[in-house]
């Protein structure tokens, strides 16, 4: 026994190569095995048909030759020889490992003496090959090895831990001595195949409730070798044969976990695979027509965002007609991106992608069978619940009825839900849809994508109307009830009858149901001469109309995150509005009313109109509280959203 062996084993595992190849084929992974790390590793034996061969090929190394040369009697000597063993790797094939291969192996056993043997990944793993199971491969993955491999594995959320698995595969299987010694060690008559021993062994631990894992946060590289790859015993026929005959129950369950998507090793390898060669993304920008609002441009800043990050390996981006907007036409300059029409959410030509992704409402029919089919998991975002809630918005009953069984399938078919608030998200528990509070996930929007040298236009109706030079205070959003348009009227009003010479601009959509316009041409009876209606407006404008105006009053009653403050603040403008729900949790401001009572936001949006100091705190509050709000979180976020996604069953 070396002196190393002799040290100290306790806590550690000795190491056991079967080479019943060409020893020459062994010389380098021979020299990996010796590199274990230390504090896991003990000693490596080896045990070889060839002796005299390898004896050569290990001359001047420390490397000890067993005197025994199958697996049974070198295993059960070298126990016997120590006795502080806490496992033994077993190597049936030339491997290389990462130096901390046994780190989270060992640490399971000690932790669960039931944890019979642990597994691990492998380019050639049989059930367990990696990237793609069943698929042994004698190719590495392009920039990698298996100490970077396993270090984006253990390094990038979620860790899976421990995935159980119903039989052990691969060129090295840790097995805990203790079940070894419980179940009686490896059958001499299996010798022949090594493989075939340790899957037996394998078989009679499970019969007595002891389990087996698969170390996913681990990957070992299956060098070449004559005869690669190597057959795992349980789908060579003939040892299949003589399983069944020691156990009769396999291999029913080991072939149908084989080739099931939701089992947990499956689960835990699309998790994997996902994290070295990156996620497949399919986002739904049907939203993305001529027109840019609030939500193209959140759809917009997303997809940049998600294109910035590095675990994202390719973006399918599904919009009309397979066309880009104006406002979008710099996506098609990353290689990621690849278009694709989404007429009627089939999404036609689309290849198979980790994450389908609709960022916001799934208002419409979804054909889920579809969507389903070409997505491992398919995530849905509730921006709020506004319309579900407010049967105006709606042509009719029947119409409002449509839209909230829209919502309530998504929820009951969707693998995840984000929502963009907490507020949103405590709504969507409120509704009691189909759909667990664990499987909701809040990914806050970001805030950032407005700055100081935005490009902005001047709007042609000011210029016109000589209004270029004029104070106004701003009214953002389209015409919607709960936007209060016609209590920002109000406001102004009463700003105006307080001395104030103050023009009032009102931009957004005007929608069909549900709008403000009789309540709003009712409180425009006391006056409008400097009161200026502007339909949809254009981006540039947009900004144009948020940098110049004095105050942004946003009285809105109902949001599901409430951006307009955050656009404003960037452009050094204020805003006066309501602290509830989502602005509420977003904006850390006491000074803000908590009504919405004309006088009191008259009072608030006249102080920022004539306290430089109190406009200030009211901008530099908003954007401190967004300092976190910023599209890169956004995705990185919503990355972490995909790959806990992936680690749980689909909902099918």
């Amino acid at each position: 026994m070396t002196d190393r062996a002799t040290e100290s084993m306790c806590g550690r595992v000795g190491v056991v190569a079967i080479v019943n190849e060409t020893p020459r084929e062994w010389v380098d992974s021979l020299r990996t095995l010796t590199e274990l790390a230390a504090a896991e590793m003990a000693e490596l034996r080896v045990c070889a048909l060839d002796v005299t061969g390898m004896k050569k090929v290990l001359e001047g190394s420390s490397i000890v030759i067993a005197s025994e040369w199958n697996l049974s009697d070198a295993v059960a000597k070298f126990l016997a020889e120590s006795p502080d063993l806490e496992a033994l790797l077993i190597v049936t094939a030339p491997i290389s490992v990462p130096k901390a291969m046994l780190e989270r192996g060992l640490a399971w056993v000690r932790a669960d003496p039931r944890v019979a043997t642990v597994s691990f990944l492998s380019n050639s793993a049989g059930y367990f090959s990696f990237p793609y199971r069943n698929t042994p491969t004698p190719y590495p993955m392009v920039g990698h090895d298996e100490t970077s491999v396993t270090a984006l594995l253990r390094t990038i959320a979620p860790d899976d831990g421990p995935v159980p698995v119903c039989m052990p595969a691969g060129a090295a299987v840790l097995v805990n001595r203790a079940v070894l010694a419980t179940v009686g060690g490896f059958d001499p008559l299996r010798n022949p195949n090594p493989r075939e021993a340790i899957a037996e062994l394998a078989l009679r631990a499970s019969r007595r409730g002891f389990q087996h894992r698969l170390d996913t946060g681990t990957y070992v590289t299956a060098q070449w070798f004559e005869g690669f790859p190597a057959v795992e015993a349980s789908e060579d026929q003939a040892a299949r044969h003589r399983l069944h005959q020691a156990d009769p129950s396999f291999p029913a369950l080991y072939d149908d976990h084989r080739h099931a998507g939701d089992a947990p090793a499956a689960l835990a390898m699309d998790v994997a695979r996902s994290k070295v060669l990156g996620l497949r993304l399919l986002i739904d920008g049907s939203c993305l027509g001529p027109m840019e609002m609030g939500t193209q441009v959140q759809t917009v800043e997303l997809v940049r965002a998600l294109l910035r990050r590095p675990e994202v390996a390719s973006l399918s981006l599904a919009v009309p007609f397979a066309r880009l907007p104006d406002y979008a036409s710099d996506l098609l300059a990353n290689g990621k991106v690849r278009l694709y029409d989404c007429n009627d959410l089939l999404f036609s030509g689309a290849e198979e992608v980790d994450i389908l992704h609709r960022p916001f409402q799934p208002d419409r029919h979804i054909p889920w069978e579809r969507w389903q089919g070409i997505a491992k998991r398919v995530v849905v975002t509730l921006q709020d619940l506004i319309a579900y809630r407010i049967g105006s918005y709606h042509p009719g009953g029947e119409a409002w009825l449509s839209y909230r069984r829209n919502i309530a399938v998504a929820c009951a078919k969707a693998d995840a839900v984000v929502a963009i608030s907490k507020d949103t998200s405590a709504s969507i528990v409120e509704e009691r849809f189909n759909i667990a509070s664990d499987q909701i996930y809040v990914v806050k929007n970001g805030s950032d994508h407005l700055n100081g040298s935005t490009e902005e236009e001047t709007p042609l109706p000011l210029v016109e109307r000589g209004m270029v030079a004029s104070n106004f205070i701003l009214i953002l959003g389209a015409t919607y009830a709960h936007k209060n348009r016609d209590v920002a009227i109000r406001i102004w009003q009463e700003l105006r009858r307080r001395g104030h010479q103050i023009a009032l601009i009102m931009a957004g959509a005007i929608v069909p149901k549900g709008s403000s316009r009789v309540e709003e041409t009712i409180a425009r009876r006391d006056g409008d001469d400097l009161l200026l209606t502007m339909p949809d407006v254009s981006s540039g404008v947009r900004t144009w109309l948020l940098r110049h105006a004095s105050v942004v009053l946003y009285p809105t009653s109902a949001e599901g995150f409430g951006l307009v403050p955050f656009e404003a603040a960037t452009l050094g403008t204020p805003t006066a509005h309501v602290s509830f729900g989502p602005l509420r949790e977003l904006i850390d401001d006491p000074e803000l009313p908590r009504a919405w009572s004309v006088e009191g936001l008259a009072d608030f949006t006249e102080r920022l109109l004539t306290d430089s100091a109190a406009a200030e705190r009211n901008v530099s509050g908003i954007l401190r509280s967004g300092s976190a709000l910023t599209w890169d979180q956004t995705a990185e976020d919503l990355v972490a959203t995909y790959y806990n996604v992936l680690a749980r069953a689909a909902r099918r």
